[in-house]
């Protein structure tokens, strides 16, 4: 993994990331242009899964920007895989990009049309991670403005974006819906902490880390939980 905590304030900081991120793409991009690069750059999005890259080829496709054409599906799936990697910028451009194109009825089947498309279609190519869930625009702006240090499970060093706050508080949303999302950024969360122990867990390992977590009997333990998240954050440490 990356070391260090990145905060994203603007485009070319991103684009000097993601380059960082896919050097073969950096090479084709220096001497042949970032449109020639694209393939390069999808490749390292997809087969390496790597949130930068990903975030950096959703800003080019939502902006249709140097020499790329504006393309909302492909927008919408490196917006999505990089959200789903825990890049909170990457976050914070799907829920802009989501309540763009709900507020307006030509656009909206934009999204029915990408999820018919894409559901299923990149575990095939071996994104094992990718859920094909789509978190409403206010849990993505819960899950990108929680603090760096309650993270520390997430597969990415883009932990935070200034934006997220200031959305946030502005956001017209009901009682109702924000207890929904507030439901399904906790289960988000679960489901993340859930796939890390068992990338990094043995058999046995996940399946006491399970249990401790969600004893079939009674309620979880609080010791017993706090020492399984332990154990998770010491097996993580121990592998970087």
């Amino acid at each position: 993994m990356k070391l260090g905590v990145i905060f994203i304030f603007g485009w070319m900081t991103v684009a000097e990331i993601a380059l960082a991120a896919c050097p073969a793409g950096d090479d084709v991009s220096r001497s042949q242009g970032i449109s020639a690069a694209i393939p390069v750059y999808e490749s390292c999005a997809l087969r390496q899964n790597d949130d930068e890259t990903q975030l950096y080829l959703a800003q080019l496709y939502d902006r249709g920007q140097s020499g790329v054409s504006r393309n909302i599906q492909r927008a919408l799936l490196f917006y999505h895989l990089s959200a789903e990697n825990g890049n909170a910028t990457a976050q914070v451009g799907l829920s802009k990009l989501l309540t763009r194109l709900d507020d307006d009825e030509a656009t909206r089947p934009e999204i029915r049309a990408y999820m018919e498309k894409i559901e299923g279609q990149l575990k095939n190519r071996g994104q094992t991670s990718f859920k094909g869930q789509m978190l409403h625009p206010y849990t993505l702006l819960l899950l990108a403005a929680e603090k760096p240090a309650s993270k520390w499970f997430y597969p990415t060093t883009v932990t935070s974006d200034p934006e997220a706050l200031r959305l946030l508080k502005k956001y017209d949303i009901t009682p109702d819906k924000k207890e929904a999302s507030y439901a399904e950024a906790t289960a988000w969360k679960q489901r993340k902490m859930l796939d890390m122990a068992r990338d990094v867990f043995s058999v046995s390992e996940y399946n006491s880390f399970y249990d401790r977590l969600y004893p079939a009997q009674g309620g979880p333990d609080a010791f017993a939980r706090s020492q399984a998240i332990n154990e998770l954050k010491e097996k993580l440490e121990s592998g970087k």
